[in-house]
């Protein structure tokens, strides 16, 4: 029996590689770099853990409950809310699905008012009965989010801004339906990090494989009916192909030009110091203006103590201008920190030219691998996030087996 060839180890191939293994049906799934994981990898530099950009792992996915073993991963989790800047000082803001006493806070405040909470409220209990219409829903995020009449406070001071991390998007130009989505999941879960990084999911699901159906280092220069070329000149016989692979190399190795604007950038910069300002387990949203190159920062150490070595502290600063460089990002910094001069050492940064996909670019690449046969599989197939990529991944083996 020829196996099923599955080219990329990122979320979505190792999800389709768990679910053919377990089906007791052949595969092989090849992955041009030295490590699997796509974009959900961590390194280990100088006693520190080190995600390749910005992530978090949502507990309330569907498809993350149904495909970790979550206790195996020994969250920790952020508290559920943010730092928002309000009159040159940080005030914390929790969500008032988790935190009632913060809640009284919060309004007393002026960041939320009791008709946001209504607001809020009414939109909870239409996602609760039915988001489904949100679907064809023509408006874009940022449209959405104003025709809710939010005050200012909350709109521009949290819930924008927000979503502007979420989004890796600063307009808001995806679907109003992928932001009530997200927006569901962030008022019901919690957002965790693993004890070793996010690259503890890549690794749990590779080490459900059989070793010997996992070629790493292997590139695909061409893909046939019924068969896969690779780089090396090994030609691999297969019944079906699952296309795994990151949106540019799918695009290659289908032979079709990308949109312009289908994939969005960011850039994470990493920096240890002795101490950091606060001690709460959230997000600092920086207000957008012209001015700001950063999007969000989090003292990542406060949330898991296991990212950093015993005494020190690990930030994690996300922008969307990848031309920055860490001085930039430390001046800024030090703007919101109230110092004029932070003295935090930087440790790396990572630029992810495909952070994620945009909705409405990708139905020609999916026009074209339904072509030629082959079984296209990512987030990016569906909407960005985990859920998606294990979601996408289990429903192309599903297919390869009927």
């Amino acid at each position: 029996m020829k196996p099923i060839v599955i080219i990329g180890a990122g979320i979505a191939g190792l999800q389709a590689a768990n679910v053919l293994h377990e089906a007791g049906i052949p595969f092989v799934l090849l992955e041009k770099q030295a490590h699997v994981g796509g974009r959900v990898q961590s390194e280990h530099f100088q006693g520190f853990t080190l995600d390749h950009g910005f992530q978090v792992l949502q507990t309330s996915y569907p498809e993350v409950q149904q495909s970790l073993r979550l206790p195996d991963l020994d969250l920790s989790y952020f508290d559920s809310g943010a730092y928002l800047w309000k009159e040159n000082a940080w005030q914390s803001f929790f969500s008032p699905w988790h935190d009632s006493f913060s809640l009284l806070r919060a309004l007393g405040d002026g960041i939320i008012n009791i008709g946001d909470l209504f607001k809020l409220a009414k939109l909870w209990l239409k996602i609760q009965v039915d988001a489904k219409p949100l679907s064809k829903c023509q408006l874009s995020a940022m449209e959405y989010i104003d025709s809710l009449h939010f005050s200012e406070s909350f709109r521009d001071g949290f819930l924008k801004p927000f979503f502007y991390g979420i989004f890796l998007d600063d307009t808001l130009s995806q679907p109003a339906s992928l932001f009530v989505f997200y927006l569901k999941q962030f008022l019901e879960g919690r957002a965790a990090l693993p004890k070793s990084g996010m690259g503890a999911i890549s690794d749990q699901l590779l080490h459900a494989l059989p070793p010997i159906a996992v070629r790493l280092n292997i590139e695909v220069e061409s893909i046939h009916e019924g068969k896969v070329v690779l780089n090396n000149g090994e030609t691999l016989e297969c019944s079906k192909i699952i296309l795994a692979a990151n949106p540019t190399a799918a695009a290659e190795l289908l032979d079709i030009p990308l949109a312009k604007g289908a994939i969005l950038q960011s850039k994470t910069f990493y920096f240890s110091a002795d101490d950091f300002p606060n001690d709460g387990k959230l997000l600092h949203l920086v207000p957008k203006s012209e001015e700001s190159n950063i999007l969000h920062f989090v003292c990542l150490s406060k949330v898991n103590s296991s990212y950093a070595p015993e005494g020190k502290e690990l930030i994690s600063v996300t922008t969307l201008k990848t031309d920055i460089s860490e001085k930039e990002v430390l001046v800024e910094l030090g703007h919101y920190l109230g110092k004029e001069k932070l003295n935090w050492k930087f440790l790396k940064s990572y630029s992810i030219p495909e952070s994620l996909s945009k909705q409405g670019f990708w139905k020609f690449v999916k026009q074209k691998a339904n072509k030629k046969g082959v079984i296209l599989t990512g987030d990016y197939t569906q909407y960005p996030s985990l859920q998606a990529a294990f979601a996408s991944g289990r429903l192309a083996a599903e297919s390869a087996i009927s």
